[in-house]
């Protein structure tokens, strides 16, 4: 079955989301369906709903619908001034056909992804089903007790470092939360079969009341059309020594890279290098890694030194 609503009222009136799936740019959704991994019945159009697809000022900070295409965020003038990390994280998204039709809410939202799990039915019909295909084992680390696949959203640690909330209906109540604490609630779920009914509208990023330097670097393959190695997105008030920064791809959420914060407050390192060893360590403490398709934990560990290009624009 398959259902485009024209409005919010409509859409919050016709779905139930326990037996439909949200379907908006597809771009994560179609493979996973292809791959038999994804039962999806019936879908939800969400493309057709205005209220979706608006970036706009509101009293309380910019808006960004869920199903805001990439690319249109990406060139948005008013989030390239405001909020230049983010834009760059969507513009560094996947290729741009992709971006054309790929949402935020849709990369936010996207799958935890792992080399046995994004495969085809068939391929995965010699193993044991996974935690995430509704069996009791990480084929990643079987003596772990949950899912181990790696959350690789660009957009998510430059949401986190604006401070973004994500606006959403559960069970037919709109709701906030900082936008951190609904990926976690988010990927812990993805790490299984279950299925919270949820309905993200966007995100509203706070207005800044200082203006302050905030970047965002991503390490891939091939450029943008991969998915990151390692991202890094960061914000610095250079009147308070103050910072903000996330790593992302090294865990099933963004992690926060709070003691590289104190020692930048602190200024209890000297020079870029010693402060990018602390980040270094600190993300190996965080760091939950898998074996990935064409590249090694061992290699991946050698990226992290590569937030030094993101001190260097912080800090330069």
């Amino acid at each position: 079955m398959y259902k485009r609503p024209k409005t919010m009222e409509e859409l919050l009136q016709a779905s139930s989301l326990k037996t439909e799936t949200i379907l908006a740019g597809g771009t994560d959704l179609v493979p996973l369906i292809k791959n038999g991994v994804k039962n999806c019945s019936s879908l939800i159009d969400i493309t057709q709903i205005p209220e979706l697809k608006k970036i706009e000022k509101t009293d309380k900070g910019w808006f960004i619908g869920t199903a805001v295409t990439l690319s249109s965020l990406a060139e948005n003038p008013d989030i390239r001034q405001a909020y230049p990390a983010l834009s760059k994280a969507a513009g560094k998204t996947a290729s741009p056909q992709i971006r054309s039709i790929g949402t935020i809410g849709g990369n936010i939202l996207q799958d935890r992804r792992c080399m046995y799990f994004n495969q085809s039915a068939y391929w995965r019909s010699s193993l044991p089903l996974c935690f995430k295909t509704g069996g009791s084992v990480c084929h990643q680390a079987p003596a772990s007790p949950v899912c181990r696949a790696i959350y690789y959203s660009d957009t998510a640690p430059a949401l986190c470092i604006y401070g973004a909330l994500a606006v959403f209906y559960e069970n037919g109540c709109r709701q906030t939360l900082p936008v951190l604490d609904f990926i976690k609630h988010h990927t812990a779920e993805n790490g299984t079969v279950r299925y919270k009914e949820i309905l993200l509208e966007g995100f509203l990023l706070p207005f800044q009341e200082v203006p302050m330097k905030s970047a965002f670097e991503k390490v891939s393959i091939r450029n943008s059309i991969d998915f990151p190695v390692i991202h890094f997105a960061g914000t610095y008030l250079p009147a308070a020594k103050q910072s903000c920064l996330y790593a992302g791809a090294v865990s099933h959420y963004p992690v926060r890279l709070v003691k590289t914060e104190e020692a930048i407050a602190s200024s209890s390192f000297a020079g870029l290098d010693a402060l990018t060893e602390i980040a270094v360590q600190e993300i190996r403490s965080l760091s939950q890694l898998i074996k990935e398709p064409g590249i090694s934990p061992k290699i991946k560990r050698e990226s992290f030194k590569n937030i030094r290009f993101l001190f260097e624009e912080l800090f330069g």
